[in-house]
C-alpha cells in the first residue's frame, strides 16, 4: 500500500481517512494516533460508535504564518554541538583552490547569510558527512541547487558550478 501524502508548507505528511483505513488493514498494530489527517471526524465518529479500542486520529494543527515558523524553529537543528559551532565561512574558504573559488564563496556566503541560512549550511555539513561515514549513496544533483558552488564544496551535489558558469543566484533568489 502506497499512500498518496500530501506535505502542506511547514513539512506535516496529510494523510486521508482511506490512508489511515488502509493502514490499519495491512497493519493492525499501527499506531495511527501520531500522525495528521485532513479531516478525522468521521473516522474519530466510527470509532466512538463501535467502542473499539482504536486509536483516534489528529487534525492538522493550527500553526503560526510560516514565516513566524522559520524564526521561532530555526535553532533547532538537531545535529552535533561540532556542527553548531562550524565557521562555515572559514570551512568552505579551506576548501577552495583559486582566488576565484574564494570570490564565489564569498558572494554566495553572503546571499545565504542574508537569508538566514547559515544553520542550513552548518547542518548540510553534518548531513553529507553523516551519509559518507555511513557509506550512504546520494544523487549527482539536480535543479537550481547545482548552481551553488558552496553546496558543491560541502558535497551536497556533484557538480562544479563554475566549469559551466552557472549563476548561484539563479539558486538563491
Amino acid at each position: 500500500m502506497v499512500a498518496k501524502i500530501k506535505i502542506n508548507d511547514y513539512g506535516d505528511c496529510i494523510f486521508t481517512e482511506q490512508d489511515a483505513l488502509d493502514l490499519l488493514y495491512t497493519n493492525p498494530d499501527f499506531d495511527i494516533s501520531k500522525l495528521f489527517f485532513e479531516s478525522p471526524d468521521q473516522y474519530n465518529d466510527s470509532v466512538m460508535e463501535t467502542g473499539l479500542e482504536v486509536a483516534t486520529i489528529k487534525k492538522v494543527p493550527n500553526r503560526e504564518p510560516l514565516y513566524q515558523f522559520d524564526q521561532i524553529h530555526c535553532g533547532n537543528w538537531h545535529m552535533p554541538e561540532k556542527y553548531h559551532n562550524i565557521d562555515v565561512l572559514n570551512w568552505l574558504l579551506d576548501k577552495c583552490q583559486s582566488e576565484e573559488e574564494k570570490i564565489r564563496v564569498k558572494d554566495e556566503y553572503s546571499l545565504f547569510e542574508k537569508k538566514k541560512f547559515i544553520k542550513v549550511l552548518q547542518f548540510l555539513i553534518y548531513f553529507v558527512n553523516t551519509l559518507r561515514a555511513n557509506n550512504v549513496v546520494w544523487g549527482v544533483g539536480r535543479g537550481s541547487s547545482v548552481a551553488s558552488f558552496c553546496l558543491f564544496l560541502i558535497g551536497v551535489h556533484k557538480i562544479n558550478p563554475l566549469l559551466y558558469n552557472l549563476d548561484h543566484r539563479e539558486f538563491l533568489r
